[in-house]
């Protein structure tokens, strides 16, 4: 018995059209790379069939989508890195991000029989991947008489701080961005998911595109802001495999790291740091089985999480919920100060996934 990861699919479709009510004027470029955040890239990008396109990192991620037959446009975030990538994009409708000079470069000298969209990418702050600002208009006006390049050209950028509680950054980010797009035919796209909750209705104007990620998966990046009614779509369950009394005094797993404090039961859950549960969530951690909350005690093992049932009555085979309805995964990556897309990306092979 193992772990099983469930996807709602009528939430994931929720969180889409909550996204286009939210920014009814921008084409939707739903980001669904490192596996749709864990979710299946295949099967999301089949839920979110009326996206305008799909954003991944990666071009094996663009040649899973194609060899998948998914036909609607595929933005590469981080382009191509040879000339091979460049004409595979070319060929089959993929428009990359160029953010480099070597990239523009293999443009210049590769000839494609087919035409290509690309995007590119400025670096208004975040020093990341982007072209240095001042060189922008120098590619912007390369690119613009290369003929087998469509126009009108796409410019992205991306924000560093949207999603920080207290963000003055983002403000400059855009007015630079807004400054290099002015008296400019391009095509446009600034807005994380964050920043669509926060700024796209400010300036719609400046982001015709818009890259929903995070929140298509239920999760609100702005921790203070309810502006959207976003529903989780992940739920982490795992079978109980097996229950034991336990007196006062006894250790519970490698280290003896918890102490039992009173005469108790300890159930072992199918689910470990092998699955991509988080080692961190040790002696942290709870997991919810009908309206009851459960600690986790001792060390998180490769295949086994322990914890403290106490008197209740639960059957060996249950299904304990690690995060979903009844477990919000932002307190759960809270707990140990990282981030909900942490916990969802590391969810390994061995987990099945459940379409529901």
């Amino acid at each position: 018995m193992n772990g099983r990861i469930l996807i709602n699919k009528n939430n994931l479709l929720n969180n889409f059209l909550e996204v286009k009510k939210f920014s009814q004027n921008a084409k939707i470029m739903s980001v669904i790379k490192s596996n749709a955040y864990g979710h299946g890239i295949i099967e999301a990008a089949k839920i979110l069939k009326e996206s305008d396109a799909y954003a991944v990192a990666t071009i094996k991620e663009a040649k899973l989508l194609k060899e998948n037959k998914i036909n609607t446009e595929i933005v590469c975030l981080q382009g191509f890195s040879n000339t091979e990538e460049y004409i595979y994009c070319a060929k089959n409708n993929i428009r990359p991000v160029i953010h480099n000079f070597f990239q523009l470069d293999i443009i210049k000298n590769t000839q494609i029989k087919n035409s290509i969209k690309i995007w590119i990418k400025v670096d208004t702050g975040m020093n990341r991947l982007g072209f240095n600002e001042s060189f922008t208009n120098e590619v912007l006006n390369t690119c613009s008489v290369i003929k087998e390049i469509q126009k009108p050209l796409g410019l992205m950028t991306h924000l560093a701080n949207a999603d920080e509680d207290a963000d003055n950054f983002s403000s400059v980010q855009i007015s630079r961005f807004k400054k290099i797009c002015e008296d400019r035919d391009l095509e446009l796209s600034i807005f994380n998911s964050a920043g669509i909750i926060k700024y796209s209705n400010h300036f719609n104007k400046y982001s015709n595109w818009i890259r929903p990620g995070l929140m298509l998966y239920g999760v609100n990046p702005c921790k203070n802001l309810n502006k959207i009614k976003l529903k989780p779509v992940m739920s982490l369950i795992a079978p109980i495999i097996s229950i034991k009394d336990c007196k006062k005094g006894q250790s519970i797993g490698y280290g003896q790291s918890y102490i039992v404090k009173k005469d108790t039961r300890i159930a072992a859950v199918g689910i470990g740091y092998g699955d991509g549960l988080s080692r961190q969530l040790s002696n942290i951690g709870k997991v919810y089985f009908e309206n009851n909350y459960y600690n986790i005690v001792g060390r998180i093992s490769m295949d086994i999480t322990m914890i403290d049932i106490d008197d209740c009555e639960i059957e060996i085979g249950s299904n304990v919920e690690i995060w979903g309805p009844n477990i919000n995964i932002e307190s759960v990556s809270n707990s140990i100060n990282t981030i909900p897309y942490e916990l969802m990306c590391n969810l390994g092979n061995r987990l099945d996934k459940e379409y529901v």
